[in-house]
């Protein structure tokens, strides 16, 4: 019987650095879109960094979807800016490659986790002894350990996130989209990004439509969290009509998991969908 085996994923230093990560959090909803990635990666490594469709639901987004305990339209989202960003290949139909999980990959057996723990279990024994001795000391070294953590939150906050410590000027919206508290904004680059997910629509057209909604439904509108899902919800019903990119100019491309039934659009339809969010 072999021995039992634990993996793990490690996130590279610059990770969120990365220009596709960047992309990805930019998106409206891009945050939910990165944990399913990191979802999806955890899923990959007892398979040999590769997710498979195994016929359980009709498709591989609603599959993993239920796997993973995420929406089925946020999961083809993220599995559509994968491919197109060389993140996901398609060996097969039903088997998924990620090209990054093997350089992220570490695994060890179970006696060896034994063997660690025990280890670690000695070295903060022989630390609380340290620490009895050291009684009048340990305070302003906690002291001085919390100040040196509030940095590295900081430090890793500025890293993670340096355009919000950006001080030159602010980039204008292209529309804006009424909340039940305040407005969101979408720039320039969420228009590109939403038309490389959605090549048969034309975007911008498409959010001005949102907007023509929301204003006449105020009792609808939606959370700053909930309104990733309420656009791309939108975007996904023009895309499986066939859409129209005249006034957006977008390539069309297969977009291969772009696989539900499609139906005639229906605002009241619609509108019950999108009610919870």
């Amino acid at each position: 019987m072999s021995e039992k085996r634990f993996y793990w994923i490690q996130l590279r230093e610059g990770f969120f650095k990365q220009k596709e990560i960047k992309k990805l959090r930019k998106i409206a909803g891009g945050d939910t879109y990165t944990i399913i990635y990191l979802k999806m990666l955890l899923a990959a490594v007892r398979q040999g960094n590769r997710l498979y469709f195994e016929g359980v639901e009709e498709t591989f987004p609603e599959e993993l979807a239920l796997e993973l305990d995420e929406e089925p339209e946020n999961v083809r989202v993220t599995l559509a800016f994968l491919e197109r960003q060389g993140l996901l290949r398609v060996m097969e139909e039903d088997e998924f490659l990620l090209i990054q999980c093997g350089e992220m990959v570490g695994s060890e057996s179970e006696s060896a986790a034994r063997v660690r723990r025990h280890r670690e279990k000695k070295a903060l024994q022989c630390n609380t002894d340290v620490t009895r001795c050291n009684g009048s000391v340990t305070p302003l070294l906690r002291d001085c350990n919390v100040d040196i953590e509030k940095d590295i939150e900081k430090d890793i906050e500025k890293d993670i996130c340096p355009e919000q410590n950006s001080s030159g000027p602010a980039e204008a919206p292209i529309i804006t989209l009424p909340l039940n508290t305040g407005e969101y904004q979408v720039f320039r680059r969420d228009i590109d990004t939403y038309a490389d997910l959605y090549p048969a629509v034309d975007v911008l057209q498409a959010m001005r439509g949102m907007k023509g909604w929301l204003m006449a439904n105020p009792k609808k509108r939606k959370t700053k969290s909930g309104i990733g899902r309420f656009i791309n919800s939108w975007l996904a019903r023009e895309q499986d009509k066939g859409g129209n990119t005249a006034g957006n100019n977008a390539r069309k491309t297969e977009n291969r998991f772009n696989q539900f039934m499609q139906n005639d659009y229906d605002f009241d339809e619609l509108e019950k969908e999108l009610r919870s969010n």
